[in-house]
């Protein structure tokens, strides 16, 4: 019997805090199979990091989502295009559905776990399966924050009423506009390997870790007065007046090291990188993204409970060590 993972190809943040939970059921019980859904290039991911497992996994690629789109060079949402490309995705579901069904057909299915991608809701429902989300908000939440056009809101909507179980991470948006059985998670994130962090601290040093997810593309990132070394995720170019950078490629299968291995995060705040800062309880400063609900609203939790600060994207152009240690 095998368990099915529907995994939002909108970045990686979705499928590095699937991953986590199936490697630890993978490892637990050797028994358990799974088919993992999702997108060429997260697919390419999961090949990777769950190579020793592959006897065990079906691996599918799949449009599974849209998610965000960001207009070129910057963070910032790009709502003209995103309305369209959701009208043309909403429009292909019957479709997708039905290659699903065909898919899955060939399988014996067990449970099934929507990473918030709506293929995976629409192929619960058509298979008479529990509508698992597992999450910290949902699209229909995102969409309607951005005002999009009421026929996207209104089918995102449809999707989230049909949830039977809600598995809620933390810092998770209101939910309180359905009514699923809620289930609370912890955070979670890949493996830490304290060695590997500690080999990294001796080869490099003193070090910072820059990200804004592998779906993102900036302009230059300047930095001055950091005598060390900065870590940066692709779409990312950064320039260290004062040290050295270390571009981490883009297949690298444990960012979670090297920001175990940093003194300070500067991030986009996606859930899954916030949750690898807090499993090796590192200090964050946080890109303020104008429109993401998502992410404004993990700021301003994290700013409630922790250090956490955050900073405009602007400041990025020319941002000062002295001012942020």
């Amino acid at each position: 019997m095998y368990e099915v993972w529907y995994v939002s190809c909108h970045g990686f943040g979705h499928i590095t805090r699937c991953i986590a939970q199936i490697e630890r059921k993978l490892e637990s019980d050797k028994s358990y199979n799974c088919i993992i859904i999702c997108e060429e290039n997260q697919i390419d991911f999961v090949k990777l990091y769950l190579k020793e497992f592959l006897d065990r996994i079906i691996l599918r690629e799949a449009l599974t989502d849209i998610g965000l789109i960001n207009k070129i060079n910057s963070l910032e949402v790009d709502k003209k295009k995103l309305e369209s490309k959701l009208k043309i995705f909403i429009k292909s579901w019957d479709s997708l559905l039905k290659k699903e069904i065909e898919f899955l057909k060939n399988y014996e299915i067990g449970d099934i776990y929507c990473d918030i991608s709506p293929i995976g809701v629409i192929v619960s429902k058509k298979l008479n399966k529990k509508i698992n989300l597992i999450t910290n908000f949902t699209w229909y939440q995102q969409y309607k924050h951005l005002k999009l056009d009421n026929y996207i809101i209104k089918k995102y909507l449809e999707l989230d009423k049909m949830i039977d179980n809600l598995y809620i991470y933390p810092l998770n948006l209101d939910f309180s506009y359905i009514n699923p059985k809620i289930i609370k998670m912890g955070f979670i994130c890949r493996k830490i390997d304290n060695k590997k962090i500690q080999n990294i601290k001796e080869k490099y040093g003193k070090s910072i870790f820059i990200s804004c997810g592998k779906s993102a593309q900036l302009e230059k990132i300047v930095v001055k007065n950091f005598k060390g070394t900065i870590f940066t995720t692709s779409g990312v170019d950064v320039e260290n007046k004062d040290g050295i950078v270390i571009e981490l490629p883009v297949d690298i299968l444990d960012t979670q090291n090297y920001i175990g291995a940093s003194e300070l995060v500067i991030a986009k705040a996606g859930w899954g990188t916030v949750a690898e800062c807090i499993c090796n309880k590192k200090r964050m400063i946080l890109l303020e993204r104008k429109g993401v609900l998502e992410d404004t609203h993990i700021i301003n939790e994290l700013k409630k409970i922790s250090n956490t600060k955050s900073i405009k994207i602007e400041k990025l152009k020319c941002l000062d060590y002295l001012d942020i240690k």
